[in-house]
């Protein structure tokens, strides 16, 4: 199930992205690692047993990078101010927008931490070991 939500969620990058792909290679780096994990899980699914185990959970901790590494292209390198600028837009009233128009806010902030939780899971469910019953 892991690997489907890479795979949606590579499909909506890819929709999010269609403009400035053209414009700039920073908006390649998550559909390349999507469709890198996705060959990776294949395999590693396969050999899970023996080195695909392992081989996923390397994949999976990548993706701490990629969120990271997105939060601050996303946010031009200020990540607390934007973080900040998302989490008031909680204290105003609702139709209010906080004086900001949405035409010129810019990428999503917080888009790029859904592979920090997808990493998350894929870390976890890669380091448990299930238990030999003799």
């Amino acid at each position: 199930m892991l690997l489907i939500g890479l795979l949606l969620l590579m499909l909506e990058i890819r929709f999010e992205h269609r403009e400035v792909l053209a414009e700039r290679w920073e908006t390649y780096i998550p559909l390349v690692y999507c469709a890198g994990m996705l060959m990776l899980g294949a395999l590693g699914l396969y050999a899970w047993d023996r080195w695909g185990r392992v081989l996923l959970l390397v994949g999976f901790g990548l993706a701490f990078a990629v969120g990271a590494l997105g939060l601050w292209l996303h946010t031009d390198g200020h990540p607390a101010r934007s973080v900040r600028r998302v989490l008031i837009a909680w204290t105003l009233p609702p139709g209010d927008n906080g004086g900001m128009k949405p035409q010129l806010s810019g990428p999503p902030v917080m888009a790029p931490l859904a592979f920090l939780g997808l990493g998350s899971i894929g870390m976890t469910a890669c380091a448990r070991r299930r238990s030999s019953r003799h």
